[in-house]
């Protein structure tokens, strides 16, 4: 009995872990960066370690999202503060989502053609940061697996 219920186990793992939102070959890459600010990113509700950090002032880093999306809308935060005791200081912060097919380099500093978000600090937003506040940065985006296959050309 007990070799029955590891193989129905198996085959629905088999069948969960399959066709995901994203094609293979095919990735939703995150690129964040920051000057003078701590960042706490997160997805879909959920914090994410490699989005986050800064805490010695500059953060930047590049993930793939695909894991971490499902089919239709889903969502990405950043929660900003000071990170810095110096009163000269500007901050900044970028964040960049873009698909990118298997083989490509993702350039944090000259996003590509297939840009889905590409979010700067406001001055207004910098100037709070710069005040001791905290300020967040919500953006939305839609998967929709069609329209990436057809970007990869598959």
């Amino acid at each position: 009995m007990r070799p029955l219920n590891f193989a129905w186990a198996l085959g629905a793992l088999a069948l969960f872990g399959c066709g995901g939102p994203v094609p293979d070959g095919v990735f939703l890459t995150m690129t964040a960066s920051g000057e003078g600010v701590k960042v706490e990113g997160s997805i879909n509700g959920k914090p994410n370690e490699f989005l986050s950090g800064g805490e010695g002032g500059s953060l930047v880093t590049s993930m793939p999202l695909n894991r971490f999306v499902h089919e239709g809308e889903n969502e990405v935060s950043f929660v900003l503060s000071r990170a810095t005791d110096d009163e000269e200081f500007t901050p900044s912060f970028r964040a960049v989502l873009e698909v990118s097919i298997k083989g490509e380099i993702v350039d944090s500093q000259a996003p590509g053609e297939r840009v889905i978000i590409d979010r700067q600090m406001t001055d207004e937003e910098a100037a709070n940061v710069a005040a001791g506040e905290t300020v967040t940065i919500t953006e939305g985006f839609t998967v929709d697996k069609a329209k990436l296959s057809e970007l990869a050309g598959k």
